[in-house]
């Protein structure tokens, strides 16, 4: 036993243990040394026959298994026998991960022929979302959340961003970010980080005014008041939220003490980029559509800009630029976009072999987007993303030898 201070000062015992003779312990230390841009292969910063001592908080010591300090000699070792690599935890920066109903009947539609508006008109859409997750008690939607982050966990995510939206009035968004609390209670080997976006579209039967109104003026006081989000986000888009509303939505948050993110030019090009790099915003996500003069923009600021290609795939769409990010110098993530509608997966791996298939990411780039820049999204990057001494003690040991390994597998 060793003694180790909590953060608060007080100091207890905590159980130390080492994992020994890891194929390789991928620290990503080169990825935080540029924080996250220009990379090249070698920023993973492998280290062959690797350990990693840690307590059940902090990262504690990595390096070759021969060096291990006379310190930590005599904890309690696993011995991986250079079969399984270590890497951080993923980390999901983008999910729905709360509603109820499915529309697995209207994706079924969609594939023989069945546009989005035709069945939107019928009622469908994200009003069945909004309805089903309206009339689902806070306990249900625990439940259904549940059982997702622990597919999530299973796939290697230890942090994952949940947003609510599927709510759509204040009662309904208030009970399912509620919910990302009980998550966290539930399952402390996991961080939630909280997103609040009753921006996602305007509720049937209710002037766009009168609930952004709502939003600003009772909504977010409340939010913020409760602690119950830690980021305001906005889907800013043609025939949703202008970018005036958008921008006068996260002023508002921001000015109550939340961070920001945006949905940003994912079906047309609205120049929201430019708006999430203006306020400084934690990421902006999707960015199919995004400008020339929004790619400039992201790489001169420190929002992240976020790659869902499993919701390009999923709609068939064009894939976001990232090559063009990337070259460009901007930080750039990788998240699942998990949701009942335009990507139902919790399969952030997967995520990551779509990168390199269809965004052109190499090695580093691909496991920077599910560590360091997703944490960085989060604004985690001091703490998560990366193997080092004094980060949280969140990693995960692969079931091969090789962090590629982890997106060449497709679908594993």
């Amino acid at each position: 036993m060793k003694k180790a201070t909590t953060k608060k000062g007080v100091s207890k015992t905590k159980p130390i243990q080492a994992f020994v003779h890891a194929s390789y312990v991928y620290t990503g230390e080169g990825i935080v040394e540029k924080e996250g841009r220009m990379l090249v292969p070698s920023d993973l910063s492998g280290i062959e026959d690797g350990a990693v001592v840690f307590d059940s908080d902090r990262i504690l010591w990595v390096g070759p298994t021969s060096e291990i300090p006379s310190e930590y000699k005599g904890v309690k070792r696993t011995d991986l026998k250079k079969r399984n690599a270590i890497m951080p935890g993923l980390i999901d920066a983008h999910t729905h991960l709360v509603f109820a109903g499915s529309r697995a009947h209207e994706f079924a539609r969609r594939c023989a022929g069945a546009t989005y508006q035709e069945i939107a008109e019928e009622g469908g859409g994200i009003l069945t979302t909004v309805n089903a997750t309206r009339a689902a008690s806070r306990q249900e939607l625990f439940e259904l959340a549940l059982k997702r982050a622990l597919i999530a966990y299973r796939h290697g995510v230890r942090t994952i961003e949940c947003k609510s939206g599927y709510g759509l009035d204040h009662e309904a968004e208030m009970k399912c970010l509620k919910v990302v609390s009980d998550l966290a209670e539930a399952l402390p080997q996991m961080t939630f980080v909280s997103t609040y976006l009753g921006a996602h579209a305007v509720p049937a039967g209710m002037k766009k005014a009168k609930y952004i109104d709502e939003m600003i003026h009772r909504t977010l006081p409340e939010v913020a008041k409760k602690k119950l989000a830690r980021f305001c986000d906005v889907f800013i888009e043609e025939g949703y939220f202008t970018l005036q509303e958008g921008e006068r939505i996260l002023r508002a948050a921001k000015k109550l003490g939340l961070e920001t993110k945006v949905h940003a030019d994912e079906l047309s090009n609205t120049e929201s980029a430019r708006l999430a790099a203006k306020l400084e915003a934690s990421s902006a996500d999707h960015l199919l559509k995004i400008s020339d003069k929004g790619v400039a923009a992201l790489a001169k600021s420190d929002t992240v800009a976020m790659m869902l290609p499993g919701t390009a795939f999923y709609l068939k769409a064009q894939f976001a630029p990232a090559r063009r990010l990337l070259d460009a110098g901007a930080r750039v993530g990788i998240a699942t976009d998990f949701n009942p509608g335009s990507c139902y997966s919790l399969n952030l791996p997967l995520m990551m072999n779509l990168s390199a298939l269809y965004l052109s990411m190499n090695a580093a780039e691909i496991f920077a987007g599910v560590t360091y820049s997703a944490a960085a999204s989060l604004g985690l990057q001091h703490r998560k993303g990366a193997l080092m001494e004094g980060y949280d003690s969140d990693f995960v040991v692969l079931p091969y030898e090789h962090f590629e390994e982890m997106y060449y597998r497709m679908g594993w």
